[in-house]
């Protein structure tokens, strides 16, 4: 019979699929072979250790390629296709494949659909933030943090404790969609029509419009020398010393003459 709980953990494991595919089929093993979970015959080896090894291997290689843009780009549909085929496979896991009323296929369907969706999202978050990144801010950094945290707690969750799984999974999306306005009105603040008139709005700090190609003004400078600043202070403090030596001889600051041989 199809019970909340059991929904709430095929859609909770199903968007855990979404953010990190590999950590949702990892802890869905590890509980299956720790004979915690029950898992339908055509799926009794996820719970094998070569399995287990496989989706660990799978769970790094998704996390350092998550960090990587030209990785990225090159694995976009690859992705895409691990997500939809992870969450079709912890769905049947969870609900079960011979469910009375419900047809396999159904529940696979439901489960890719959910995982699809959620690495959508988390896309156009990143899309968004994208645009946010600086030599001083790397909110997506600590976005992609967040992600392997909230993944995997995700997953756990929906093992653990079904129902709560369903109510991560909304708070999620509408924390997504939030996170993603807000982004968009940071960014839009930073812009302004290109003097050129080409109708794009670009940066600030920008001096070549990205779509016409023609130079602008500069319209606001941003001094991101946190360590440069740093430095300069330091060289004040301690060569506050030897500054004044240098001042006084010109040949010492030049670093090719002598110093003068007078004894006095």
């Amino acid at each position: 019979m199809l019970t909340y709980a059991l929904v709430s953990q095929a859609i909770g494991l199903s968007g855990a699929s979404g953010t990190r595919a590999g950590g949702s089929l990892l802890l869905l093993a590890l509980a299956a072979h720790a004979q915690y979970l029950t898992l339908p015959p055509e799926l009794t080896w996820l719970a094998t250790p070569q399995a287990l090894g496989a989706m660990v291997a799978l769970l790094a290689f998704e996390m350092y390629t998550q960090r990587d843009s030209d990785l990225r780009m090159v694995l976009g549909l690859a992705q895409f296709a691990l997500s939809a085929g992870s969450g079709a496979t912890v769905a049947l896991a969870s609900v079960g494949v011979g469910t009375e009323g419900l047809p396999p296929w159904a529940v696979g369907a439901v489960g890719a659909f959910v995982a699809v969706s959620t690495l959508s999202l988390r896309q156009w978050l990143h899309t968004r933030v994208d645009h946010l990144e600086t030599e001083v801010l790397r909110p997506r950094k600590w976005l992609l943090r967040i992600e392997d945290c909230f993944g995997l707690g995700l997953a756990a969750v929906a093992i653990l404790w079904a129902p709560l799984a369903l109510v991560l999974v909304l708070l999620f999306t509408a924390a997504c969609a939030v996170a993603g306005w807000l982004a968009y009105r940071l960014e839009a603040r930073g812009r302004r029509p290109c003097p050129a008139g080409c109708g794009a709005r670009i940066r600030q700090e920008a001096s070549r419009c990205p779509k016409c190609h023609a130079d602008v003004p500069i319209a606001r400078r941003l001094d991101l020398r946190l360590a440069g600043r740093m430095r300069d202070a330091l060289q004040s403090a301690l060569g506050s010393g030897t500054s004044g030596v240098s001042r006084a001889d010109p040949s010492v600051r030049r670093g090719g003459g002598k110093l003068p041989s007078r004894l006095g």
